[in-house]
């Protein structure tokens, strides 16, 4: 890899150093400051674990563990996407995410997909939602066959996560792609999920992770998705996570349009006294530069 990146332009090289610097610095503040969390008391105990693994992300845009942008066809393609809802009356309710994307094409075969995401959440003047996930994903494509490097970066006020690493090596296969980017693919992950909470317990999980990746357009509307389900290596039957991502964009303009986000998880073991399920649709923008 160093050798690739000594063969890259300096300009490119300097603006993917930035960008690592820049993703580094907003990660390892993460440890920094708590975010206040509505939990319910449990053992102060790593036996306890299975009592408070967390819901899945309800961070809509990006699942907790795995990320793709999709097909580049030039050196460098950025995406930014903007969507929330406004709630007032009975139910007095703020949210939104954002989440940012960068896609760098290396070499011929090597990619570097990125990801960072924000989202913020307040009902009847609590925090509620304060969530924060970077991820990289390293790739070396060959026709239609991927490799992957995963490394991801969490933390959650919404399911008490303190700090979340999750280390990950996986394999793809495009089962169908063509050039208006119309796209199918599934792969197969095998992680390292370590988690701090905000109770101060820790737990740490080998996880099996397959994912369905679709993306489709017509005219000026494209559907994309992915689905994944993740369950755990050691209680393959009783601790799983089942998460779905899509987005409906109606284009606009070249690189502007509008987006209807909706996200859902489940796990199948949750915090105490939390839903094992959660689901956000939201409306919004997306903004796109490359191709």
């Amino acid at each position: 890899m160093k050798h690739l990146l000594a063969t890259l332009p300096r300009p490119r090289l300097r603006s993917l150093r930035r960008l690592g610097a820049g993703l580094a610095l907003v990660l390892g503040t993460w440890g920094a400051g708590r975010a206040q969390a509505q939990t319910s008391a449990a053992r102060p105990d790593s036996a306890a674990a299975t009592t408070v693994t967390p819901t899945a992300s309800a961070a809509g845009g990006l699942p907790s563990s795995e990320f793709e942008t999709y097909a580049v066809k030039s050196d460098v393609r950025y995406t930014a996407t903007l969507t929330g809802i406004l709630s007032t009356g009975t139910v007095e309710r703020v949210y939104f995410t954002s989440s940012q994307t960068g896609n760098f094409r290396l070499s011929e075969h090597w990619l570097l997909p990125t990801a960072l995401t924000f989202s913020y959440g307040r009902q009847d003047g609590l925090l509620r939602e304060r969530e924060l996930v970077g991820l990289v994903t390293p790739t070396y494509q060959r026709g239609r066959v991927k490799y992957y490097l995963l490394g991801n970066a969490e933390q959650s006020n919404l399911r008490a996560i303190a700090r979340r690493l999750v280390t990950g090596v996986g394999v793809g296969y495009q089962l169908y792609a063509d050039t208006l980017r119309n796209e199918v693919g599934l792969s197969q992950f095998f992680l390292y999920e370590n988690t701090q909470y905000l109770l101060g317990l820790r737990r740490e999980v080998p996880r099996s992770s397959t994912r369905l990746k679709l993306r489709g357009s017509k005219g000026p509307v494209v559907l994309t998705a992915m689905v994944y389900y993740q369950p755990s290596l050691q209680d393959y039957l009783g601790d799983y996570r089942v998460n779905l991502t899509s987005g409906l964009t109606f284009t606009l303009t070249k690189n502007l349009g509008l987006t209807a986000a909706y996200s859902y998880s489940y796990e199948s073991v949750a915090v105490e006294g939390r839903a094992p399920g959660n689901g956000n649709l939201t409306i919004g923008f997306t903004y796109v530069a490359g191709k």
